[in-house]
C-alpha cells in the first residue's frame, strides 16, 4: 500500500513538472515571438523614419538651393536694373548739359527751318523753352529767325521744360518734343536692349 502511494505521488510530481516545464517552454516561445515581433516593428518604423528624413532633406536641399538661385536671379536683376536707371541717369544728365548755349540756339535755329515749310506752321510756331533760357532763345530768333516763319515764331518760357525745346504747330494740336528727356528716352531705347544683353547675358545651350 505504502509502495502504491509512494508510486502515485511520485506520478504526480513528475505530471506537474512536466506540465510546468510545458508552460514554461510555452511561455517563452510566446515571448520569443513577441519579442521578434516588437524588433521587426521597431526596425520597420527605424527604416520607415530614416526614408522620411533622407526625403525630408532631400527636399529642403532642393528648396535650399532654389532658394539660393532665386536670391541670385534677385540680385542680379536688382544690379541690372540699377545700372540701367544709372545710365539714364547719367544720359539725362549729359544730354541736359549739353541742350544750352550756342549748341541749343543752333538747334532752335535747325528746327525752326526745318518745320517752317510744313503745312502746320502756316498758323505760325511757338517754341516752349525752359524759362532760365527763355531770354537768350528770345533774343537769337529776334536776331536770327526773323521772317522765318510765315505766321510769326514765339518763343515762351515753360516750367515743364527743364532744357531743350517743345516745337509747337497748328495752333499746339501738332508737338515735336525735343526736350532733355525725350532725347534721353529716344537714345536709352536705341542703349538699353544691347546694355541689356551685356547686364543680362542669355545662357549658353
Amino acid at each position: 500500500m505504502a509502495e502504491e502511494l509512494q508510486s502515485l505521488l511520485e506520478k504526480i510530481q513528475s505530471d506537474g513538472v512536466d506540465k510546468a516545464n510545458m508552460k514554461a517552454e510555452s511561455i517563452l516561445k510566446n515571448a520569443e515571438k513577441a519579442a521578434e515581433r516588437k524588433l521587426a516593428e521597431a526596425e520597420k518604423q527605424c527604416a520607415e523614419l530614416r526614408e522620411k528624413a533622407e526625403t525630408d532633406a532631400e527636399v529642403f536641399r532642393q528648396r535650399s538651393e532654389q532658394a539660393v538661385k532665386q536670391a541670385a536671379r534677385d540680385v542680379v536683376l536688382g544690379v541690372g536694373q540699377a545700372v540701367l536707371q544709372t545710365m539714364e541717369r547719367v544720359l539725362l544728365k549729359d544730354v541736359s548739359d549739353n541742350l544750352k548755349g550756342d549748341f541749343l540756339q543752333d538747334f532752335l535755329g535747325s528746327a525752326v527751318k526745318a518745320f517752317a515749310e510744313s503745312p502746320d506752321a502756316a498758323g505760325g510756331m511757338e517754341v516752349l523753352v525752359a524759362p532760365d533760357q527763355a531770354k537768350a532763345l528770345a533774343e537769337y530768333a529776334r536776331a536770327k529767325l526773323a521772317g522765318a516763319v510765315n505766321g510769326g515764331l514765339k518763343i515762351t518760357a515753360d516750367s515743364d521744360v527743364k532744357s531743350g525745346i517743345r516745337v509747337m504747330l497748328a495752333d499746339g494740336r501738332v508737338e515735336h518734343d525735343f526736350t532733355d528727356k525725350a532725347i534721353m528716352v529716344a537714345m536709352s531705347r536705341i542703349l538699353r536692349p544691347a546694355l541689356t544683353k551685356l547686364i543680362f547675358p542669355q545662357p549658353q545651350k
